[in-house]
């Protein structure tokens, strides 16, 4: 199993704003495939110092192919629309990751 995790970081005067996008537009427009399943939105703490907020944003995808397909056909309209949105007050890096079975 893939796990595909975006770790953003918003400017605290849209945190509700940013909030309620994810869950109301960008899970169910990530997930409409079914390509990316079991989200998984999060709040990351960190140092009190840091300006802003932020947030982790989890899916999982039964492969590397799979989420390169999701990638070529689906991701350019999902971050382009979240961008077109928060534009300069928004910044985020992704991780892909493989489960371990134990």
């Amino acid at each position: 199993m893939i796990v595909f995790n975006t770790t953003f970081h918003i400017d605290e005067s849209l945190h509700e704003e940013f909030i309620e996008y994810m869950l109301q537009k960008f899970i169910p427009m990530s997930t409409k495939s079914g390509i990316l399943t079991s989200a998984r939105f999060s709040r990351v703490f960190g140092s009190d110092k840091d300006e802003g907020l932020s947030f982790a944003m989890e899916f999982q995808v039964a492969d590397i192919e799979q989420l390169e397909k999701w990638n070529r056909e689906e991701s350019k309209v999902v971050h382009s629309l979240l961008m077109e949105k928060f534009k300069e007050k928004l910044v985020g890096f992704s991780t892909v990751m493989q489960t371990i079975d134990y």
